[in-house]
């Protein structure tokens, strides 16, 4: 049973393009799409901020947590999930999954995914899917 999110973006160099809705994530479990959310709908989400001292840019990163997104979309069952982006996927144990790694808001108008306790190398840009249980 696996969960997926997908992100899509206008624009955006590496990122599937739809022109008539802007960027937007799309939550999948099981080849089924639970829901949407566009940069709007992430904006309204609870959102936290964390200090990213490894960061190469901004040391604080703002927007809401993965949790929080899956919840929201009606994921359930979580054990792991791999983020899929324009940097090499990477994979977060449920444990990993916690309030402090966001889908960060960029400048280019995307998220990625960033967390306090994440080797800068684990972070992903431009992120486009989010599989549950891969």
């Amino acid at each position: 049973m696996g969960l997926t999110v997908l992100v899509v973006s206008t624009g955006i160099g590496g990122c599937a393009a739809d022109s008539d809705a802007g960027y937007h994530l799309v939550v999948r479990q099981d080849g089924r799409v639970l829901d949407e959310f566009d940069l709007a709908r992430l904006g309204e989400l609870p959102q936290i901020e964390i200090t990213t001292p490894q960061s190469h840019g901004s040391p604080v990163q703002r927007g809401p947590s993965v949790r929080t997104v899956l919840d929201a979309a009606g994921a359930a069952d979580i054990r792991s999930v791999r983020i899929e982006g324009s940097d090499p996927a990477q994979t977060l144990t449920a444990a990993e999954l916690t309030d402090r790694v966001v889908l960060s808001f960029t400048k280019r108008d995307t998220v990625k995914l960033a967390a306090a306790d994440l080797d800068r190398d684990r972070w992903v840009r431009d992120v486009q899917t989010v599989v549950v249980n891969p």
